[in-house]
């Protein structure tokens, strides 16, 4: 299974058992095989790949059954429980009758517990997020709309990453920030009666 964009059926992941490369002393071309050892782990890794995006057949309600997952396919999955987590939201203010004109960030805990930041009164914040850690399906609603948008970041940017690269690899590395690593997390920011999923860097003093 493979997942690539809508346009360019471009697979996402791939692997290569054998490359070639031109080499402009000897007017040849090297060929460069991968050991037993390393057909082996390269095996295991593809396995694992295809076990890994197998299990998320349920999950993207199954899109990739063709054996292609496309960013259209993640994109509309994501937005249908983006709007089952709105309407949850929506539908719990004012059963608790908290007026719509609060302004309020929901995240998860380590632990999926959903917590939420407001401009409510302690009172009402805590009967808000006791009522949505209730709610049988707005967690799940909030997590598969926010994992649906990591995944089209992290694909978006490998298609860019990868066009960048053909043209210039070290300006691509550089550009993309190669070997660093970023922290954040997706959260819903309810204001003006208005539902967004929000990038959220998270960041850390060191002391």
């Amino acid at each position: 299974m493979r997942i690539s964009p809508i346009k360019a059926q471009a697979p996402f992941l791939n692997y290569t058992a054998q490359a070639e490369k031109f080499s402009p002393s000897s007017g040849k071309k090297d060929v460069v095989t991968l050991s037993d050892e390393g057909k082996k782990m390269q095996a295991q890794t593809s396995a694992n790949t295809s076990s890994l995006i197998n299990s998320l057949d349920d999950f993207m309600d199954g899109a990739g059954k063709d054996g292609v997952i496309t960013l259209d396919e993640i994109r509309v999955f994501g937005k249908k429980h983006f709007k089952q987590a709105q309407d949850i939201l929506a539908k719990t203010l004012e059963q608790l009758n908290i007026p719509s004109d609060r302004s309020m960030t929901i995240s998860t805990d380590k632990d999926g517990l959903v917590k939420v930041d407001s401009d409510l009164s302690v009172q009402d914040n805590n009967r808000l997020e006791a009522a949505l850690n209730k709610h049988p399906d707005f967690q799940q609603a909030f997590t598969k709309a926010s994992s649906s948008q990591t995944l089209l970041d992290a694909a978006e940017k490998h298609l860019e990453f990868a066009e960048a690269y053909a043209k210039n690899a070290q300006a691509a590395v550089s550009q993309y920030g190669i070997g660093s690593s970023s922290s954040g997390e997706y959260v819903l920011e309810y204001a003006q009666e208005q539902t967004n999923l929000v990038f959220q860097n998270k960041f850390s003093l060191m002391g």
